[in-house]
């Protein structure tokens, strides 16, 4: 496969970029293979993890803070490394003054004339911006980030394997919500052992995202497990969303503790119907509102959903295309969405989701898991 970061070409061209700084660790990611992990939060001892840079001459160079070099085996071998130094314990802490040595250094062959840098403000620390000014007064700074999502839209094959895998941790979750499901446990000890199988199945702790909640709770669509107990007839709603080897799953079920009612069973079967209409129509060149509306159609009559009829999944756990009224995007083939329809009425939600991937003819499946109350 061709290395992800020639298809910066396009950008360049469109928007007359001479050079890129990339600063998000989504596209970091994308682009170069390095992601920063994102559970154990900002790190005391850096000013970013990493910067990649590409000059004026396409060379490509990822900076990163020499403790993120556990990674460097996922960096892509057309990249060139260059570290700063981190974390210290005999000398003072000095971490600022060595990434913005080295990232004017990577800097030098921009010349002095006018520059346009390409660059995603909502992730370029005010100190980076501040520090390339102060050097290269005629820099132009312009918004790349809608055309770096843009290039995610459509998923490469080994992207789609990725998501597979973190699809079906989805699958061992749902499964492991009907094996520990009983009344007088909470919410909180339900997730933990649900968690303790998926984390297992990995080989590994997996960051996580989760909705898992039960009785009066679904009525909201969902939230963090708490200390709420689990009691007889309580549906439980599961969403659990698993980041796997930097990319995410994204699946959804509701089950009932002991026997549903009448009606819970009803408005369940209507959810399923639903989902199954919407994958259904899921082609290349059908709108991805249409799919939108086809399920708001169907679920009318129930009082429908308050949210998203699904979104795109990959490195993110929510990007385009976005399954909602207003988004008139055409599907295309390698698009992965999950499609989550739901009803909330009458005290509760039921609400079932699947990740599909868009073919030439329809679309594939990718989670394996029924759906059953």
């Amino acid at each position: 496969m061709k290395p992800r970061i020639y298809k910066l070409a396009t950008i360049k061209i469109s928007k007359h970029i001479d050079a890129f700084l990339i600063t998000s660790s989504t596209s970091v990611k994308y682009l170069c293979g390095y992601f920063y992990n994102f559970e154990i939060g900002a790190s005391p001892f850096q000013v970013i993890p990493a910067v990649l840079f590409v000059d004026s001459s396409e060379k490509t160079c990822l900076l990163i803070a020499d403790n993120e070099t556990d990674q460097l085996s996922e960096i892509d071998t057309h990249i060139t490394i260059c570290q700063y130094t981190s974390y210290s314990y005999n000398k003072p802490l000095n971490f600022s003054t060595d990434f913005h040595l080295k990232l004017i250094d990577l800097c030098k062959n921009l010349g002095s004339g006018k520059i346009r840098i390409g660059i995603e403000p909502n992730s370029l620390p005010q100190s980076i911006a501040n520090s390339v000014y102060n050097h290269y007064p005629n820099v132009e700074f312009t918004d790349i980030t809608n055309d770096l999502s843009g290039l995610r839209i459509i998923k490469d094959d080994d992207e789609i394997e990725c998501i597979r895998a973190s699809t079906h941790l989805c699958d061992i979750g749902q499964e492991a919500v009907f094996k520990y499901a009983k009344p007088g446990i909470s919410e909180l000890e339900h997730f933990t052992l649900v968690r303790g199988d998926m984390d297992l199945a990995a080989g590994k702790r997996v960051p996580m995202m989760a909705d898992l909640v039960c009785g009066a709770r679904t009525f909201d669509g969902g939230g963090n497990p708490s200390a709420n107990v689990i009691k007889s007839g309580d549906l439980v709603l599961s969403d659990l969303t698993p980041c796997l080897n930097d990319y995410w799953g994204d699946t959804c079920n509701t089950m009932v503790v002991g026997k549903p009612t009448l009606q819970q069973t009803e408005h369940f079967k209507l959810v399923q119907e639903t989902l199954q209409i919407a994958i259904s129509a899921i082609r290349p060149g059908i709108h991805a509102n249409t799919i939108d509306q086809l399920m708001r159609k169907n679920l009318a009559s129930a009082g429908g959903f308050g949210h998203h009829g699904g979104h795109g999944v990959g490195i993110h756990y929510h990007e385009e295309p976005r399954i909602v009224p207003y988004n008139e995007m055409k599907l295309q083939p390698n698009m992965v969405i999950s499609i989550e329809p739901g009803i909330y009425t009458n005290g509760y939600g039921i609400r079932l989701e699947h990740i599909v991937v868009v073919t030439q003819t329809g679309c594939e499946v990718l989670s394996k898991f029924i759906h059953r109350l």
